[in-house]
């Protein structure tokens, strides 16, 4: 014989039970997967921006130039959200010479961004050559959370004030000196991402004195 009015009904009702069940399995599924997606997304950026600077910074070479004042300015120039460097171009990109490198955070809280301006070197400004023009200015990271650069070293601010003994290296959060830091750590974030690793970089020249 055929099936009863009962056994259609229960049958149907298994198969609903059944369809809720694969369909919930589909949307955790697809939500895991897109998760998973986002972490891996965090992660390529985090490793890229950081390793960037890292590799890059390491490079800075202790120059020093003329500003347009006449004076003499040490090729490292650091404050707590912003500091520049001299160095090459990064292996990435074509072109030789030698490029000032300003990273710095802007925008406004809740709308912040670091970005990095590359501008060629030039040791003179004073000569007959027009001052160098940026040749690129871009975004290293949008939506930063925050931005912290601090230096660690001895700088001439503290050979001044030492009246006796050697000073000792300390932590600072600006550097404005001919002689290289020992360290540079760099704590930044994104907004609505776990904490970053704090990076702290040994420029080359130090390690290599």
């Amino acid at each position: 014989g055929g099936f009863t009015l009962i056994e259609i009904l229960i049958g149907t009702a298994i198969l609903g039970i059944m369809m809720l069940i694969l369909t919930g399995s589909l949307r955790i599924g697809a939500q895991s997967w897109e998760a998973g997606e986002a972490r891996l997304e965090r992660a390529n950026r985090q490793f890229v921006i950081q390793n960037f600077l890292k590799r890059h910074i390491a490079t800075l070479l202790p120059l020093s130039a003329v500003n347009a004042k006449g004076e003499m300015e040490p090729a490292l120039n650091g404050i707590g959200n912003a500091f520049s460097y001299i160095a090459a171009l990064p292996d990435q990109l074509e072109g030789g010479g030698l490029y000032r490198f300003i990273v710095y955070l802007t925008g406004d809280e809740g709308n912040q961004a670091i970005r990095v301006s590359i501008t060629p070197f030039q040791s003179n400004p004073k000569s007959e050559r027009p001052p160098p023009q940026p040749i690129d200015d871009v975004v290293l990271l949008d939506q930063a959370s925050h931005f912290q650069v601090s230096y660690f070293g001895v700088s001439q601010e503290q050979n001044t004030q030492t009246t006796g003994g050697i000073p000792q290296p300390r932590w600072t959060n600006t550097w404005h000196d001919y002689q290289l830091p020992l360290m540079i750590r760099v704590d930044m974030g994104r907004v609505g991402e776990p904490s970053w690793p704090i990076l702290l970089i040994a420029p080359k020249t130090q390690v290599l004195r």
